[in-house]
């Protein structure tokens, strides 16, 4: 038995074909692969995007050797070096007891695969997260938004979403992958709202609407990767956000745009029933405003295109010195809201 690093590129070519016999692509994110072979036969495999375990596969004739905890505990032992200490791993739901034997706990469980932990725990976060807001146990609405950039379309989806309720909490997106980074766009929210009584701005952390929550690298088609992201994600909310902050409803606006958004919104509905609110979306001109839309006159025009569709705080932020760096990296691009 050999574990070896995949470097060269006709060994990540091997990588592909091997998972393809799974329906299992290789990413383009992936920075770290471990391969095992018994006698120059390549019998199992995983790789790794920063702290996510991905793309893991077993030759279906060695399941029954350990290949797969021996190949495990030496990735892990590699993301520790590198000082990555929680890591994310999604599953084959049969491969689950592999996986908790090596001190990993599950977060949650569809019908195809199994989201795990190792190294935190999402009860823990969020209950100290509540804690560290002083939120009380009687019944709040949610919103969640990634507000790149926020919008008034943001801010009508809020307040309207608050009139149900005593308190309404904003999560906003803490993964950094949009165009402007967290800590602006938790502070430009925080901003816009701080003079709405009752509406609770805070961070998702690493749980909702994040890298750790995209299992597409399990799917073939673009369909069913949407459909498997938005079904964690979803449980995800409703297992442990809603039970932890005692949220009775979410609310979110009509998409006529995105499809992946479209496909999250029916799933929601789907699994959270009466307890999901569709809010119509506030227009400018008769058209619906988007963070997208945002982002595509900020790249053909200057910031004055967008005063009709954004709040002060974000003007304000666009106009800053910091804003107009992050205007030149829109140019020319275009990422979801």
């Amino acid at each position: 038995m050999d574990i070896r690093d995949v470097i060269l590129e006709e060994e990540r070519a091997e990588m592909a074909r091997f998972l393809k016999k799974f329906h299992i692509v290789f990413e383009e994110d992936i920075d770290k692969t471990l391969a095992l072979y018994e006698e120059d036969r390549l019998v199992a495999t995983a790789s790794a995007a920063k702290n996510i375990v991905k793309c893991v596969a077993v030759d279906p004739e060695f399941r029954s050797q350990n290949h797969l905890s021996t190949l495990m505990s030496a990735l892990i032992k590699r993301l520790n070096e590198e000082g990555k200490h929680h890591i994310y791993v999604y599953a084959w739901p049969e491969h689950d007891e592999v996986f908790q034997n090596l001190g990993f706990k599950p977060i949650v469980q569809t019908m195809n695969i199994s989201f795990l932990e190792q190294g935190g725990d999402i009860q823990r976060t969020l209950t100290a997260l509540k804690k560290e807001y002083d939120l009380d146990n009687r019944p709040k609405g949610a919103v969640v938004v990634n507000a790149n950039p926020l919008t008034k379309g943001h801010l009508h989806l809020v307040r309207k979403a608050k009139e149900n309720h005593d308190t309404l909490l904003v999560f906003v997106v803490s993964e950094d992958r949009s165009f402007f980074p967290f800590a602006d766009r938790f502070a430009i929210v925080q901003e816009a709202l701080a003079a709405d009584r009752d509406v609770v701005v805070l961070p998702t952390k690493d749980y909702l609407v994040s890298f750790a929550t995209f299992p597409k690298y399990f799917q073939k088609r673009e369909e069913k990767i949407r459909e498997e992201h938005a079904l964690i994600d979803v449980f995800t909310f409703k297992q442990h956000y809603m039970k932890i902050f005692n949220i009775v409803a979410r609310y979110v606006g009509d998409e006529p745009y995105s499809p992946m958004t479209d496909t999250y919104n029916k799933t929601m509905r789907h699994y959270l029933g009466n307890d999901l609110r569709v809010i119509e979306r506030k227009t400018v001109d008769e058209k619906p405003i988007s963070a997208s839309t945002v982002r595509t006159l900020l790249e053909k025009r200057d910031v004055s295109a967008v005063k009709p569709y954004v709040p002060e705080a974000t003007l304000r932020y666009l106009e800053s010195e910091k804003g107009r760096k992050i205007l030149k990296t829109i140019k020319g691009h275009d990422q979801r809201h």
